[in-house]
């Protein structure tokens, strides 16, 4: 390559002395000629990115050269598809492989990952397989964060949310702290700009105070130390202003109130074989000068971090009364704990980068952050059996694997799903048994005149899916009953015959029918002929008895099924997989007597006993009324429920009902409406999901006693 003053002539160089195999430097030739290609076009901007990226890459993530070498061609093609194929030409089997993982990563939607971290990072492992891929993505987001100024609003948007949602958990569980560290204070100074000035401003003020705080904890350090026979070096070290703005929060405190603003960290030479008894006899010393705090006690020498972090943390009372963080650790950990796991590996293995063990360890802490690490994104192991599909809206939805188009419109919807004609499946139009691969953009098609059919249950795999789509057959399966009754009994009637439970039994003898319910659906169906009806009453006197009305729930007695796991009510005998609603009109909640209605288009409606409305229920329609009661109600299981509340305004009201709601009885705060008028009085609405109804009594006796609080109540709705 020519220009030898880029920064990519550079690393080339470095490439060519890095390695030591033939092979690998007719790699490091290949892309040296593509580099050429670019600089004859004039795209010095682009080299130089790419040299930035690769740079990171050797110093800050410690990958290796095919690592770089993929970085390198995937930040100057991506855009460009019509290179792709001779890329994947000309270089080996490792490149190419890492490159078509990298291209097949989809540009993710910032404003998507903010409740989905663990899912677009398992989307991300997925698929590209390789996990120095996830260190290459790392790297060209800490290029752009470090040049965030140089983009426009809407891009610096999108940066900043994907470093907060996506690569600073990344970072963190992979254990490249500095990194991590550098995206927190970039996002925090452009998010939280007056704090970030703030807390810079007031650590500028105070440097002075603190440089000689922290000389005189030191000094008798040193001196112990020293005589003890140790070779050290001792610093004091500033903590990040991210992470002194964290402590503010977290403990609800002001800067000044913020014991720890610096670390003093002791590096020690050691042999490997002593280092553990080397800290631990210095960690004696230093505690019996200072008195340690033993709750404070970090312990990651015995028990390293997965991604090679070791170190004793300890905080102690140093002069003045004031805690202090020690940190204590070996030449050897301080390098890992300052170059992340490249440099962990390198020393178990004597290798950069530290081969497959290496990668295979990380990915390992990517998939399973130490439960020992507080790390609010780190919550959830990642499983290899599902897959991550995106909606048009760049939304994630899990899946199982082998799930297909009809299981992925029942998770979004009942009702598309029992619409669902198929789906444009990455701009091609798909059926409904094709099965959905990871990363796929999914748009469910579906026409309102669609109903499902048996068949359906041969094409979803899902056990979920398959209860639906049995609960939406048997809802048309009533529907229809509920027309053809009315068919029925008006037939009946215009041959001048009573329609009784008689006459009902004789037409389904005829027709050979085993329930009413039978004949009333294939009536409904049209399956049925009216005309020969009447034959069914041939040389039959039929009694007429105006009081004998057929019965819904005798017709739904007729069924008996087993409770499914998921249903949370039983109606009638025993019966489940009905299509039932929890009625609007007085909103039952487990826990409440109920009773279920059966209505003509619209299911089951379940209602309380108490309810406005039942009287009229019961008196008017006494064949339409079902029994029903709760079946175990478990955690997963949540009602919304409305409460009116109004009284005395005062300032911090609204947070204290969230916090009531949400600390002490762990609620989910749906919404909060409150409005206060000229008088100083306000009203509102909180809507919270409860499990039953002793939860939500439980809460609305627990607001009334707030101070200024009138009346609090549940809030029904009228209709």
């Amino acid at each position: 390559m020519e220009k030898k003053d880029l920064k990519i002539s550079q690393i080339i160089n470095r490439l060519y002395e890095l390695s030591d195999d033939e092979k690998m430097k007719d790699q490091i030739k290949l892309v040296s000629e593509d580099l050429n290609l670019f600089l004859n076009r004039k795209k010095e901007a682009e080299l130089e990115s790419a040299g930035e990226i690769a740079e990171i890459l050797l110093n800050e993530t410690g990958t290796g050269i095919i690592s770089v070498i993929t970085a390198i061609i995937f930040v100057l093609n991506k855009h460009r598809k019509e290179h792709t194929d001779s890329l994947e030409k000309k270089y080996n089997n490792s490149v190419k492989k890492l490159f078509k993982g990298l291209s097949n990563v989809p540009d993710i939607k910032s404003e998507k990952t903010e409740k989905q971290t663990d899912n677009f990072i398992k989307l991300l492992l997925t698929i590209t397989d390789d996990v120095r891929a996830i260190l290459i993505l790392i790297s060209i987001q800490i290029y752009k964060m470090r040049r965030i100024n140089l983009y426009d609003d809407k891009d610096i948007t999108q940066i900043l949310n994907l470093s907060k949602n996506i690569y600073i958990p990344l970072a963190h569980r992979i254990g490249l702290y500095n990194i991590k560290t550098e995206l927190e204070e970039i996002h925090m100074k452009h998010t939280e700009t007056d704090m970030y000035k703030l807390i810079a401003g007031k650590l500028k003020e105070t440097k002075a105070n603190r440089d000689l705080y922290i000389n005189q904890f030191i000094e008798p350090l040193k001196i112990l130390l020293k005589d003890a026979g140790y070779r050290f070096t001792i610093k004091g070290r500033p903590k990040s202003i991210h992470s002194i703005w964290n402590k503010m929060k977290n403990k609800e405190v002001s800067f000044e109130e913020v014991y720890d603003l610096f670390a003093i960290r002791i590096i020690l030479k050691s042999d490997l074989k002593n280092e553990k008894i080397v800290c631990w006899n210095v960690y004696s010393l230093i505690t019996n000068i200072y008195k340690p705090n033993p709750k404070r006690l970090r312990d990651w020498i015995s028990s390293p971090k997965l991604s090679g972090y070791e170190s004793l943390h300890t905080t102690v009372l140093g002069p003045e009364n004031k805690w202090a963080e020690v940190q204590i650790r070996t030449e050897r950990m301080d390098e890992i704990a300052e170059k992340g796991p490249a440099a962990h590996w390198r020393y178990k293995t004597g290798k950069e980068g530290g081969g497959k063990d290496w990668l295979a360890k990380i990915r390992d802490e990517i998939e399973n952050p130490s439960n020992t690490e507080t790390n609010d994104n780190a919550k959830t192991s990642l499983y290899s059996d599902d897959i991550l599909v995106f909606t048009p809206e760049n939304d994630l939805k899990s899946l199982k694997k082998g799930y297909t188009i009809l299981d992925f419109a029942f998770a979004v919807h009942s009702k598309v799903g029992e619409t669902c004609t198929g789906a444009i499946v990455n701009g091609k139009i798909q059926a409904l048994t094709y099965e959905l691969q990871n990363g796929d953009t999914v748009k469910i098609l579906t026409n309102k005149n669609k109903k499902p059919n048996p068949e359906w249950l041969e094409i979803a795999k899902g056990q979920r899916t398959k209860n639906k789509i049995k609960r939406a057959l048997k809802s048309i399966t009533f529907e229809a009953a509920d027309i053809g009754k009315e068919l029925l009994k008006e037939k009946v009637e215009r041959l001048k015959l009573t329609f009784n439970d008689t006459a009902i039994q004789k037409i389904a003898n005829y027709f050979n029918f085993k329930t009413a319910l039978e004949l009333f659906h294939h009536v409904g169906k049209g399956t049925v002929d009216l005309q020969k009806i009447k034959y069914a009453f041939e040389n039959e006197e039929v009694k007429q008895d105006d009081n004998d009305v057929i019965s819904v729930n005798n017709q739904i007695d007729t069924i008996k099924e087993i409770s499914q796991p998921d249903d949370y009510l039983i109606i009638g005998d025993n019966l489940s997989g009905l299509d039932y609603k929890l009625a609007k009109c007085c909103n039952p909640l487990p826990g409440d007597k109920i009773f279920g209605f059966v209505t003509v288009n619209k299911g089951t409606k379940i209602h309380k006993t108490a309810c406005p409305n039942a009287k009229e229920m019961h008196s008017r329609f006494p064949y339409r009324i079902v029994n029903a009661k709760w079946n175990k109600i478990d955690s997963n299981n949540a009602f919304s429920a409305t409460i009116f509340i109004n009284g005395s305004d005062k300032s911090g009201l609204t947070s204290e009902v969230t916090k009531i709601i949400t600390e002490e009885f762990n609620m989910k705060l749906h919404a909060i409406s409150l409005k206060s008028d000229s008088y100083n009085q306000f009203s509102g609405v909180v809507i919270v999901l409860v499990n039953n109804r002793k939860q939500l009594n439980d809460l609305i006796k627990r607001l009334k006693i707030i101070k200024g609080m009138r009346t609090v109540g549940e809030k029904i709705n009228s209709n």
